[in-house]
């Protein structure tokens, strides 16, 4: 067991093995890109398909955040590729965007990733947000979904690398209570179906997604499955530098 702070990690033993490791949640994730694509052009009577992809999303299909620019992918000036992560969604003095005018409350990067804004898992009002955090790296398999050519039937999806201190406080916290419940939001609550639409466990029976609107009610996107399968998955141990110093001594 290694303290740190105010948190308490518990790493393989010896001390040589465990010290500076990290844990590391693995999935082979599958996504039905056609069902997404079919699932977005479904609603184009009352939004643009690539607007709603964007509010589901979080981000325009290049990266550019909603937070930055809510109306178009290719704001004035364009916006530098260092800054395109440099934003909050409520700032300390609770101005920005609180309701998700800009950025819907339930978006995809919004969940998991909520920045400074109040939500669930502070411990505190106001502390931080770090405890949860994940450096994340991900890789896609299979070839480009191409919307105007014919499907081919070829299996798509995603390599996700999550690393922790703790997969419990991190990698299993965001999965249960970010993605998939709808009051991980400080005094603001979702519908009670509301769960991550790209990631989460959706059934159709009750899902929804809801896009608050300037006038008016928010815009409400129901009927809607699970756009993600978890085709496999394995918590591991990553060994740092001081352990396979460690491991190579055995030899």
């Amino acid at each position: 067991m290694l303290q740190d702070a105010a948190l308490t990690y518990y790493v393989p033993d010896p001390p040589h093995l465990g010290r500076n490791g990290s844990f590391v949640a693995f999935r082979v994730s599958q996504q039905d890109v056609v069902g997404f694509e079919e699932f977005l052009q479904s609603h184009r009577d009352v939004i643009d398909p690539e607007l709603l992809a964007a509010k589901i999303c979080g981000r325009w299909r290049n990266g550019v955040p909603l937070a930055l620019s809510p109306e178009t992918d290719s704001p004035p000036g364009r916006i530098a590729p260092d800054q395109l992560n440099d934003f909050e969604y409520v700032n300390p003095d609770g101005s920005g965007d609180p309701s998700g005018l800009r950025t819907p409350i339930g978006s995809h990067i919004r969940r998991v990733n909520p920045r400074g804004q109040p939500i669930k898992g502070q411990g505190r009002p106001g502390g931080s947000n770090n405890d949860h955090r994940i450096i994340r790296r991900g890789m896609p398999y299979g070839p480009t979904y191409v919307p105007d050519e014919p499907y081919d039937g070829i299996e798509r999806g995603l390599l996700g690398y999550f690393i922790n201190a703790s997969i419990d406080n991190q990698f299993e916290f965001v999965t249960r209570e970010w993605l998939n419940n709808y009051e991980f939001v400080g005094a603001t609550r979702l519908d009670p179906h509301a769960k991550n639409v790209i990631t989460g466990t959706n059934n159709p029976a009750d899902s929804v997604f809801e896009a608050p609107q300037p006038d008016g009610p928010p815009l409400r996107i129901t009927d809607f499955g699970s756009f993600v399968t978890t085709r496999a998955a394995a918590y591991c141990f990553l060994p740092s530098l001081t352990a396979l110093r460690f491991i190579a001594g055995l030899a």
